[in-house]
C-alpha cells in the first residue's frame, strides 16, 4: 500500500464541517492522506452530503446546463475517522493543492476533491484522468458505464476524475467574492491544478511510467486540449468532446446554430418560434398584457418592466428553451440531476400542431412540459433578484454558488455570451450589452465591453485558440451542437484528429452507449477507441 501525504501551509482550506481541532497536525500543518493500493484495493474515508438547491436555481439552471452538462452535483465530503464507504469501485478524496500557481511568495494550499476507480487497472496500463468542468463533479461519472469507462475496461486503465476548484466541494477560499475569483479563479489555474496533480500522484502512486490521458466534455473538454498544449510532457492523449477551444464574447453563432437546426428538421417549426416570440416582445412594452405573459408563460412573479435590462432578461429566458432543445437533442439518458430537455421533433411536433392554438399558445404549451420535466414550477422573470443571487459571495446563504463563478469567468476571460448580434438572424433582440451590463452589475464596474473583449482575446493568445497545436488531441463534436462553432471539426494533423458526428448534439459520445445510438455514433465512439488505441501503442 502506498500512502501519499501531501502537505499544505498553515491555512489550508478544508471544506466546511472539517475544522476541528484534530484537523492540525505537528507545526500547525494540515495534512490530506490518500491512501491507494494501485493492485487491490483503493479505500478512503468519506460521507455524502448534498447542497440544496432552492427552487430559483432549478429555474436558472436550464440557461447554466447549455455548457456542456455532462457531470451533475453529487457532493461528496470526508469526515473524521477511518470508517471507509465503497460504491460501485469508486471512491472521493483530497488532493492538497496550490493556491496560486503563478506566484513566487509560499501561499497556502487547499483540498482539490477528486475521485479514483481501479476496478478495471492492470498493472502498467493507462491512466485515465477526466476533468471536470463548470460543475461539481459527480460520482456517477466515474461509476456507471460511460464512455470512457468503456474504454477503461478495454484498455485495463487506472480512472480519476478531478473537480475544477470554485465548483462543487473544491474551495480554495472561504466565499466567493470577488477579489478571490480575480485571484484564484481562471482557466490558467485550472490546467496549473490539473499538471500538478497529475505529477504529484503519479510519483506517489508510483505511475510515472504509465501513460496518462485527459478526457473531458465542454469546459472540461477545453481544459484537456489546454493541458495537453501547456504540458505536452504529462500526458500522452486527450479526448475532448464539446470542446470549445476558442474564446468568443459575443458568441451569436450559437443562436445561429439553434435556427439552423430548426430550419433544416421543419421550416414550420422555424417560423412558429419566430412568430411566438415576436408577440411575446410586443407584449412586453405593453403593461396591459403582463398579467396574460406571467399566467401563459409560467413566470414565477408578476412582470415589473422598469429597464432595458428587465425585457431582456425575459427574453434571454424565453430564447434559451428551444436552444436547450436543439444542444441536448439526443439525449436518451440522463446524467444524476440533469433532465432530458425535449428532442427536436417532439419540440416541433408541438409547435406545429395548430390545435394546440397559436404559436404563441403552443410555445408557452412547450414551457410547460420542458419546466415539468425538471421538476420545476415557473420561470424566474425579476433580474434584480437574479443579480443579487449571482452577486452572493457567501457559499452557504449563495443558492448561485454554481453559476457565480461559472459566470465570472465568461466575463472575464472566456466570454460566450449567446447574442442574436448576426445580421438577419432569425431571432432578435439579445444584443451584447445585456451581458456586458449584467457582468458589470455583478462583479464591478471596471467589467465592460473592452475588458471582456481583452479577457477572450488574451486567452486565445495563450492557448492559440483554433489554431491547435501538438499532437495526440482528439475533438469530438456533434453536428446539432451549436458549440461546435468553437471547436475542431476537421483533422488538423495525423495527430490532431476530429470526430464529426452527425445528427448529433452536445458531449453525447461520452454519455452511456445505448440499444438505440444512431450508427454515426456507435461509429464514432468506436473511431475514437481505435485511435486512442493506437496512440497508447505508440
Amino acid at each position: 500500500m502506498v500512502t501519499l501525504k501531501f502537505l499544505g501551509g498553515d491555512n489550508v482550506m478544508q471544506p466546511q464541517g472539517l475544522r476541528s481541532s484534530t484537523d492540525a497536525c505537528q507545526s500547525g500543518t494540515r495534512v490530506g492522506t490518500i491512501s491507494v493500493e494501485i493492485a487491490q484495493t483503493v479505500e478512503t474515508a468519506s460521507h455524502k452530503t448534498t447542497m440544496a438547491r432552492s427552487l430559483e436555481w432549478l429555474q436558472l439552471s436550464l440557461l447554466l446546463l447549455l455548457f456542456c452538462s455532462c457531470a451533475q452535483s453529487f457532493l461528496q465530503r470526508q469526515t473524521r475517522g477511518n470508517v471507509t464507504r465503497k460504491e460501485n469501485g469508486a471512491t472521493p478524496d483530497w488532493f492538497l493543492q496550490k493556491l496560486d500557481h503563478f506566484s513566487k511568495k509560499k501561499l497556502t494550499s487547499w483540498t482539490q476533491t477528486f475521485y479514483v476507480n481501479k476496478d478495471f487497472y492492470k498493472p502498467g496500463g493507462p491512466v485515465f484522468l477526466m476533468i471536470e468542468g463548470r460543475r461539481p463533479a459527480s460520482m456517477q461519472w466515474i461509476n456507471k458505464n460511460y464512455t470512457w469507462i468503456t474504454y477503461a475496461k478495454r484498455l485495463g486503465a487506472l480512472c480519476f476524475l478531478l473537480e475544477h476548484r470554485f465548483y462543487g466541494s473544491s474551495l480554495p477560499t472561504a466565499d466567493l467574492r470577488t477579489p478571490n475569483l480575480r485571484r484564484y479563479l481562471s482557466s490558467r489555474q485550472a490546467v496549473a491544478d490539473i499538471a500538478e496533480f497529475r505529477t504529484k500522484v503519479a510519483q506517489e502512486m508510483r505511475l510515472t511510467g504509465n501513460k496518462w490521458v485527459l478526457f473531458g466534455g465542454g469546459y472540461g473538454g477545453s481544459l484537456a486540449v489546454w493541458s495537453k498544449i501547456k504540458h505536452p510532457n504529462l500526458f500522452a492523449a486527450v479526448v475532448s468532446s464539446s470542446a470549445p477551444v476558442q474564446a468568443k464574447a459575443d458568441f451569436y453563432e450559437y443562436f445561429d446554430e439553434t435556427y439552423k437546426a430548426l430550419a433544416a428538421h421543419n421550416r414550420e417549426c422555424l417560423k412558429a418560434v419566430k412568430e411566438a416570440y415576436g408577440l411575446v416582445g410586443a407584449m412586453l412594452l405593453l403593461p396591459d398584457y403582463h398579467r396574460k405573459l406571467k399566467f401563459d408563460y409560467k413566470l414565477c412573479e408578476p412582470l415589473t418592466i422598469n429597464s432595458e435590462m428587465d425585457q431582456l432578461f425575459i427574453l434571454e429566458k424565453i430564447m434559451i428553451l428551444p436552444a436547450a432543445v436543439v444542444q441536448s437533442n439526443t439525449r436518451s439518458k440522463t446524467v444524476e440531476g440533469l433532465t432530458r430537455e425535449m428532442r427536436i421533433d417532439e419540440f416541433c411536433e408541438k409547435m406545429t400542431n395548430t390545435s394546440m392554438g397559436s404559436p404563441y399558445h403552443r410555445f408557452a404549451n412547450v414551457i410547460s412540459t420542458m419546466l415539468k420535466n425538471k421538476d420545476g414550477f415557473c420561470l424566474s422573470a425579476n433580474y434584480n433578484e437574479s443579480r443579487s443571487g449571482f452577486s452572493a459571495a457567501s457559499v452557504e446563504m449563495n443558492n448561485y454558488f454554481i453559476g457565480r463563478p461559472w459566470f465570472f469567468q465568461c466575463c472575464t476571460e472566456l466570454g460566450y455570451f449567446f447574442t442574436t448580434s448576426l445580421r438577419n438572424h432569425s431571432f432578435s433582440g439579445l444584443p451584447l450589452r445585456y451581458y456586458v451590463k449584467k457582468c458589470a452589475d455583478v462583479f464591478g464596474p471596471d467589467i465592460n465591453i473592452n475588458s471582456i473583449t481583452r479577457g477572450a482575446m488574451a486567452t486565445n493568445r495563450y492557448y492559440d485558440g483554433l489554431k491547435v497545436r501538438g499532437s495526440k488531441i482528439i475533438f469530438a463534436n456533434g453536428s446539432y451542437d451549436p458549440w461546435h462553432r468553437l471547436g475542431i471539426t476537421k483533422d488538423i494533423s495525423k495527430d490532431l484528429r476530429a470526430v464529426f458526428i452527425r445528427g448529433e448534439s452536445h458531449c453525447e459520445d461520452m454519455l452511456e452507449p445505448q440499444d438505440t445510438d444512431s450508427a454515426e455514433l456507435i461509429q464514432a465512439r468506436e473511431k475514437i477507441f481505435q485511435i486512442l488505441q493506437k496512440w497508447l501503442r505508440e
